[in-house]
């Protein structure tokens, strides 16, 4: 009960925003008509900037207050075989997300690839933890959530956001995340709290794999926030478009 009611209060929230997004719109319009065929990514607004840049300072605190030394610490202890096979795992995990989104896309033959990766990764590679299906018989897994699903039906960003502990966003990609929170196997367990570590856990062993991006990011930009920003927008965009 205490999942859903919090998510019930995320989803007024988000639909708030949705309404309230109406009221930037006309602002921004003009701007983003300019960058219509640039062939540039074209710029999202950012009416919440002073809310955005609190969650930015607090994520950034959080990261290398305790993201990066616990990472750091577990990689360092951790050989990089049994990191990897977890990474498999809770990847293979995060099926039913990839397998609805495909196919709302429309995009049968990879809602079927995925069945097939899932099932022989689940057996033969012993609960997902070895990749045989992509290994051993050169399937390839999409990279699909609900937030690129609303992308591909030219459903625009809305507004830049910032979540905290999540980090960039918008919009379109945080009603994204309310649904595939649905979708997620590991937000099923109880108790919340041991859902929570696993998750935790599971967002310590991915970032052993990326610890030192973070920062090289930060060093090369002249506006960090930014950079960050327009980096998660054309990343996204890249998505939508493969």
């Amino acid at each position: 009960m205490g999942k859903i009611y919090s998510f019930s209060i995320m989803t007024i929230i988000l639909s708030v925003f949705i309404l309230s997004s109406g009221l930037f719109a006309q602002d921004t319009d003009e701007m983003l008509d300019d960058y219509q065929d640039s062939g540039k990514s074209r710029p999202v607004s950012d009416p919440l900037y002073y809310f955005n840049y609190v969650m930015y300072t607090f994520n950034d605190v959080l990261y290398f207050a305790l993201l990066q030394p616990a990472a750091s610490s577990y990689k360092a202890l951790t050989p990089p075989l049994f990191r990897k096979g977890v990474n498999n795992f809770f990847h293979n995990l995060l099926f039913p997300v990839r397998f609805v989104n495909t196919l709302l896309q429309g995009r049968i033959k990879d809602a079927g690839a995925e069945i097939q990766i899932f099932l022989i990764n689940s057996t033969v590679g012993v609960l997902g933890f070895g990749q045989v299906a992509q290994n051993q018989f050169g399937l390839k897994t999409s990279d699909e959530d609900l937030g690129q699903t609303l992308g591909s039906y030219a459903l625009g960003n809305g507004f830049y956001l910032v979540l905290p502990v999540l980090g960039p966003s918008t919009l379109r990609d945080a009603v994204g995340l309310v649904g595939d929170y649905f979708l997620t196997p590991v937000n099923y367990v109880d108790p919340w709290e041991l859902s929570a570590g696993i998750k935790s856990y599971d967002t310590i062993n991915s970032l052993s794999f990326h610890l030192g991006d973070y920062e090289s990011l930060k060093e090369a930009a002249v506006e960090p926030y930014a950079a960050i920003r327009n980096a998660y927008i054309q990343n996204r965009e890249k998505k939508i478009k493969e």
